[in-house]
């Protein structure tokens, strides 16, 4: 037993001893002749509730984008080429020409319903008052002007209706049994009698007192004034004048302000300014840039055809 109790005693010590080394060299530090290396640092554990997000990478900036832009960043309106502004220019400069000329066609056109509708009145058609507007009633007396003279009756005012009802107007209105000869010969008579502004007899005539005092020596009346006498009779061209038609020309007054009494070959009696009262030609440059128009107003000298 003692023998026993000794042995487990011993092997108890030799234990001990044996420990001891191992604790010591734990505890010391570790020595090597190789470099240190520095301690890796452990990352933080990761909640496995909620992974965490993936950090996006920076996007690539374009060097035009680096500068700040304003808040409210306003465009301003793309210049528009020299070319295209004349187009655009030119088109509209067009359309208010052509909205101008719809407007003055319609005048006309108005005018001419209003002179239509005072020829119908003269021949017994209508009791209408001229308005310028295409009524039932209008319609209904160019149908009966037409069916009469033998023209297409639909009630239109076309050219042919028009130039017929202005010349039956005329041949009741105008001067009768007055030829143009006869005008042109006492015209010729007053050769050389002075200008006087507002004259009406041979002591001194202006340009529409001489005419109206020829026509008065062949019994014809007309009236006292130049833009008067120019709404007389009835619309001529100068190839369609005749010995005893009015010229009229437009000199210190706008419109008809000068008239004078066609004379045939292209020549007029005239009671001028500068030379009194004397024979011209409408084709002297100053008569010609003047030129207004001509009426006839005697009914021998026949109807106008186009």
């Amino acid at each position: 037993m003692k023998m026993k109790k000794k042995l487990a005693s011993v092997l108890t010590v030799i234990m001990l001893a044996c420990s001891l080394p191992w604790q010591a060299q734990a505890a010391a530090p570790i020595v090597s002749n190789k470099p240190h290396k520095a301690p890796v640092a452990t990352p933080p554990a990761v909640s496995e509730v909620q992974p965490a997000k993936a950090v996006p990478e920076p996007v690539a900036v374009k060097s035009s984008d680096t500068a700040a832009k304003p808040a409210a960043e306003v465009k301003a309106p793309k210049q528009a080429k020299p070319e295209k502004k004349a187009k655009k220019a030119a088109a509209k400069k067009s359309k208010k020409t052509k909205e101008k000329q719809s407007k003055v066609q319609v005048q006309q056109s108005n005018w001419r319903l209003k002179v239509a509708q005072q020829k119908l009145q003269v021949l017994g058609f209508s009791d209408e008052r001229p308005s310028g507007r295409m009524t039932e009633a209008t319609s209904t007396a160019l149908k009966s002007f037409q069916k009469q003279h033998k023209l297409k009756a639909d009630g239109e005012l076309n050219d042919a209706t028009y130039q017929k009802l202005t010349w039956e107007a005329f041949a009741k209105e105008g001067i009768p049994k007055v030829k143009g000869k006869e005008i042109v010969s006492r015209a010729a008579k007053y050769k050389g009698v002075p200008y006087v502004f507002g004259g009406t007899t041979t002591k001194g005539f202006d340009c529409s007192g001489y005419v109206q005092y020829v026509f008065k020596d062949c019994k014809a009346k007309l009236p006292r004034l130049a833009d008067e006498q120019a709404l007389q009779g009835i619309f001529v061209t100068q190839k369609q004048l005749r010995p005893g038609d009015l010229v009229f020309f437009t000199t210190y007054a706008a419109g008809a302000s000068h008239v004078g009494i066609y004379a045939g070959d292209g020549q007029f009696w005239s009671a001028s300014s500068s030379k009194g009262v004397m024979l011209s030609s409408l084709k002297d440059d100053y008569w010609k840039q003047r030129y207004y128009g001509a009426r006839r107003v005697l009914i021998t000298n026949g109807e106008v055809y186009k």
